[in-house]
């Protein structure tokens, strides 16, 4: 009998959009505590454009008891990408987002937005905080974001490697 939390498979809607979902992966579902070694495997791939997340495992975990880390996996169980939730309706927060770095481009991030989405449905808004237009590693960030509709706001105070932030934001009616 399997103890992990009920899955979500990649909608319709990601392939229609011409997105491939990752190889043998269609699922986006709560993280456990399992999971918690793979998260950190991303958080060291992405700590030189994010900064240090000396604490990050410490925030996993009280997110992964409140139910507000979701994942998908690969075949072998490994976590290609995360997200964090986080804010109270109906202003809704997006903390964290990270894909592992051989999955980027197979349509992870986009299958995670759009759990989220189905998750906080509106009215409401979703907000995040990315990176700054002159940050090169953070481009394909933003693009995802533009794609599913987020709109670029004021610039946020600079990250901890240094980088500008911004704050982008998605108003669901």
């Amino acid at each position: 009998m399997s103890t992990k939390p009920p899955a979500k498979a990649f909608p319709p809607a990601i392939r229609r959009a011409g997105r491939r979902s990752p190889e043998n992966v269609d699922t986006v579902s709560r993280a456990t505590i399992a999971d918690i070694p793979s998260w950190l495997e991303i958080v060291r791939q992405v700590e030189p454009l994010f900064g240090d997340m000396p604490m990050f495992d410490v925030t996993l975990k009280s997110n992964i008891a409140r139910g507000s880390a979701l994942c998908v996996r690969g075949a072998d169980g490994a976590v290609l990408g995360g997200i964090l939730l986080g804010g109270q309706a109906p202003d809704n927060w997006i903390r964290w987002l990270a894909v592992r770095e051989a999955a980027r481009g197979q349509g992870v991030g986009a299958a995670l937005l759009t759990r989220v989405l189905e998750i906080w449905p509106g009215p409401c808004t979703i907000s995040l905080a990315t990176f700054g237009a002159d940050s090169v590693g953070g481009r394909p960030a933003r693009r995802l974001y533009e794609r599913f509709g987020f709109v670029a706001g004021e610039m946020l105070a600079r990250g901890p490697e240094g980088g500008t932030r911004q704050r982008y934001t998605l108003v669901r009616p």
